[in-house]
């Protein structure tokens, strides 16, 4: 009997020490905003606006208290944004709020009215009115372009050797994709992105030879077009 009585009390002692330590936690003020960013290398939002989207208040941070918080309604905000792809909220036991941010992933820049950004999840998004950022320009873009222009960003973005080769995309209703490198001043007409692999083989195949003869500056256009053959022309200008 006396067994029982002891554990029943050791329950109502454990939960009044539970509930007083978490209205205890609760009470306590926000000591400080963790802001961490998954990726670094291309920023489009900076930690001053995720601050801003975090705590929507007059007051400074650290005179909130952790029970004034809505973690959801924090996240809301974060992923609302046109730059945050996805966002989790939390806080420490010792009152400091962890944000992890993974902002949206620019792979090109559409040229147009406005100028607009394609993501690496196919989406198209604005710009960042803080950030620019290096990816390829894009010419002559219709809504009907974006699946395969998709597709050969993010091909060229996976080559070890051509994630950094193109400055620009050109779009030509007769000639399908036109590419422009960053080194040189020839232009590679690729066409469509059917056997879109195979062109890209041939190009650095092509370009190779070509870099070893010491002609790459003779070049006037490489068209990838041709099954099993590349046919180039010479640059009048040389």
């Amino acid at each position: 009997m006396k067994n029982k009585i002891f554990f029943f009390c050791a329950i109502i002692l454990t939960c009044i020490f539970y509930g007083f330590s978490a209205k205890r936690f609760e009470s306590r003020s926000v000591n400080n905003v963790n802001i961490l960013f998954t990726d670094k290398s291309d920023p489009i939002i900076s930690e001053q606006n995720v601050d801003k989207l975090l705590i929507q208040s007059r007051d400074s941070a650290e005179m909130l208290f952790l029970e004034n918080l809505d973690l959801n309604k924090s996240e809301s905000r974060l992923v609302q944004n046109e730059m945050i792809r996805s966002a989790e909220v939390s806080v420490t036991l010792d009152g400091e709020i962890q944000a992890v941010v993974e902002a949206r992933r620019p792979i090109a820049r559409i040229m147009g009215s406005p100028d607009k950004y394609l993501d690496d999840d196919n989406l198209l998004m604005p710009l960042s009115k803080e950030y620019t950022v290096r990816v390829p320009l894009v010419f002559g873009f219709q809504d009907q372009d974006q699946d395969d222009l998709y597709q050969l960003i993010m091909t060229l973005r996976n080559d070890e050797l051509l994630s950094e080769s193109f400055s620009d995309v050109r779009i030509d209703a007769a000639r399908g994709f036109l590419l422009s490198p960053r080194a040189f001043d020839f232009e590679v007409v690729l066409g469509s992105v059917e056997e879109l692999d195979t062109k890209l083989v041939k190009y650095e195949a092509f370009i190779a030879k070509m870099a070893k003869d010491k002609k790459l500056k003779e070049l006037g256009t490489v068209d990838l077009r041709y099954k099993k053959q590349v046919v180039a022309t010479k640059n009048k200008s040389v």
